[in-house]
């Protein structure tokens, strides 16, 4: 589903999308929405899951992440 800038802002504010902080009107534009990444990601590592079922408990959707996701990655300052 693809959501218009209007729609992001009013799911924003019914709850329906969250995005934590929530991103300023200036970064929402068209169907996208600009965010910043900080400084600690992780990568896929030979995933073979040709998918991961997001909608069962929390423990099973954490553990299904686990199997596929590298160990964190810090980039330091500078």
């Amino acid at each position: 589903m693809r959501l218009c800038d209007r729609d992001i802002e009013a799911w924003l504010d019914e709850g329906r999308l969250s995005i934590t902080p929530r991103p300023p009107v200036e970064r929402i534009n068209g169907v996208t929405v600009d965010v910043r990444l900080g400084n600690k990601f992780r990568t896929f590592s030979g995933h073979t899951a040709p998918f991961i079922d997001l909608s069962g408990p929390k423990d099973e959707v954490s553990a299904a992440l686990d199997r596929v996701m590298s160990d964190e990655i810090v980039l330091d300052d500078g």
